[in-house]
């Protein structure tokens, strides 16, 4: 015992003077930690958007891939393999990868990426000076250089393939200007001369931004911690038995509310890591749907910001909703909150924006039961203002033509409620008019800044087209709107093409920009009631024709992303 005691001692002296450290476990110990090994790429050149196999050694283990500093998706994992999907953003670089054990290799092969050429299909029309403009068309994210007359532009915010966003902030310019582009297959694009005007008042917001619409975009869903007595719950998506949801929604309910005893869920939205760009926002908005059945819910947003979190609340917005941190609705209600005004700091990059389900003022006594329904939840560039014109829950009366209230023949059923509006014909010649539908007596003194028609449409899955055009009416004057060649969808006097699909389009008004198809108004006159007839024509549609149309909806922000 003694002589153990002895060698202890000097063991404990000796790391004394030589300055033992903690360690992390497994640095500096013989731990033989797998490694993953790339050993071939297949191709080592690939376009952007594609796929490339890489084989090796324990790649099973691997948690991430990189193309430089730039990840890279893993979109399959195979006995000895990884398929990886090459982002857009994707340079000339080693692949490298780390696995589980933290362990990292890089290859010895490049890969080169290949670019899609950048095909413009809307220049702007006008540029106003001090404002922002957008560039559509097909692969505009590729951009690399943008000038007028020979000034560097700075962009916007986050580009995407179809739109590009570029400020003229602290630019003088002539009464003309020429824009020129070079791209990443080093093509140099030129716009005809441009007409430089000075600021409009019409409003023209950033592309809203999705979280979640629980269809095609879901959150991560993390279990709380409840507590008291409304801590037994059930949560899930995908319920009947409340018309009004645009497909898939979220709920929550308990048969008692917990009040602020922990949250039940967090929905939590961080774009697979990428985050929030609000950097062209100019007054962000939270905005969704929500329904609490006749009953009271509640949830309240947290964004995580540089690395720190917090949450705030709803309540407290002028009192427009009269939440009281809780909601209260007997049927889908759209919310629209200002960020800033909450007290977000909004102004660049938010990392996460969390949804934390809680009973707060709900109560927790029997005569206070929590449900809360969640749905189509976004930033959007002001608040989204909606005066809903069509539902399609009844039939509106069709004049001159005639047309189907659907209720899922054909198409898979979208919008509010079960039913859409199906227009259909056989055999149609070029501009001939299928009816009409007229919502009279708008008013629409709140879209003074900022205007937008917005509908699902659904063009079926048998080679069918469809179009529609609008039509103000005001004061005897006729002013149109037609679909054309300046929009980020492609219609051509007919709607592309949705293959089956549901598709949000949101097109803004400019009361000054419209054409005069009768009368001598010169502009559409916001600050007075108009009507607004959806026609039912044909356009460039020629041979088989149908239309699937469900949700018309004034806003003052878009409701799609593009």
């Amino acid at each position: 015992m003694k002589y153990n005691r002895i060698v202890i001692n000097l063991l404990l002296s000796i790391c004394f003077l030589v300055g033992c450290d903690d360690k992390e476990f497994g640095e500096g110990y013989d731990l033989n930690l797998p490694v993953s090994v790339i050993t071939d790429i297949k191709p080592v050149t690939e376009y952007i958007d594609g796929e490339v196999i890489l084989t090796g050694k324990n790649l099973s283990d691997v948690t991430s891939v990189f193309l430089g500093n730039i990840s890279c998706e893993i979109l399959e994992v195979m006995e000895n393999g990884l398929k990886i999907k090459i982002d857009r953003s994707a340079e000339r670089n080693k692949i490298s990868i780390v696995n589980k054990y933290k362990k990292e290799f890089e290859s010895s092969q490049y890969f080169t990426p290949l670019y899609y050429d950048v095909e413009i299909t809307s220049w702007p029309s006008k540029l106003e000076k001090g404002k922002t403009f957008s560039i559509q068309g097909k692969n505009v994210d590729l951009i690399t250089k943008v000038q007028i007359n020979d000034i560097d532009i700075e962009r916007v915010g986050n580009a995407t393939p179809q739109k590009v966003t570029y400020s003229l902030k602290d630019l003088s310019l002539d009464a003309t200007a020429v824009i020129t582009i070079k791209t990443r297959t080093n093509q140099v694009l030129v716009s005809s001369s441009i007409e430089v005007v000075e600021p409009s008042d019409v409003f023209v917001p950033s592309s809203s931004i999705w979280l979640c619409d629980f269809d095609n975009i879901n959150p991560i869903i993390v279990e709380g911690n409840p507590s008291g007595a409304g801590a037994t719950y059930e949560a899930g998506t995908n319920l009947s038995g409340i018309a009004g949801a645009f497909g898939s929604y979220y709920t929550v309910k308990a048969p008692l509310g917990n009040a602020w005893n922990g949250v039940y869920q967090e929905l939590v939205c961080n774009n697979d890591g990428k985050g929030f760009d609000l950097s062209s926002f100019t007054k962000p908005y939270i905005t969704f749907l929500v329904n609490t059945n006749g009953k009271q819910g509640y949830f309240n947003p947290r964004l995580t910001v540089n690395g720190e979190s917090g949450d705030k609340h709803f309540t407290g917005q002028g009192g427009e909703y009269n939440d009281n941190y809780k909601f209260t609705t007997n049927g889908w209600e759209w919310r629209s909150y200002d960020l800033t005004e909450m007290g977000f700091n909004v102004s660049g990059v938010v990392e996460s924006i969390d949804l934390l389900i809680r009973g707060a003022n709900v109560g927790n006594n029997n005569s206070e039961a929590f449900e809360v329904n969640i749905d189509q939840v976004m930033i959007t560039d002001g608040a989204l203002l909606p005066t809903v014109l069509w539902d399609f829950s009844t039939k509106p009366v069709i004049v001159d033509g005639s047309g189907e209230l659907n209720s899922g023949t054909g198409v898979t059923t979208a919008g509010e409620g079960e039913h859409y509006l199906t227009i259909k014909s056989t055999n149609v010649e070029k501009w001939a008019s299928l009816g009409k539908i007229t919502r009279e007596n708008i008013s629409a003194e709140k879209y003074a800044n900022s205007l937008y028609v917005n509908f699902l449409v659904n063009t079926g899955i048998d080679g069918a087209e469809g179009y529609a055009q609008l039509i103000f009416l005001q004061n005897d004057s006729e002013l149109g709107k037609h679909f054309k060649g300046e929009n980020v969808y492609g219609d051509d006097y007919k709607f592309a093409s949705t293959h089956g699909n549901w598709e949000w389009r949101s097109y803004q008004i400019d009361p000054k920009a419209m054409e005069l198809w009768s009368g001598e108004a010169t502009e559409l006159d916001l600050m007075s009631p108009f009507d607004l007839t959806v026609e039912f024509k044909t356009g460039n549609v020629q041979g088989k024709y149908e239309l699937n149309i469900d949700y018309v909806v004034l806003t003052a922000a878009p409701l799609d992303n593009k």
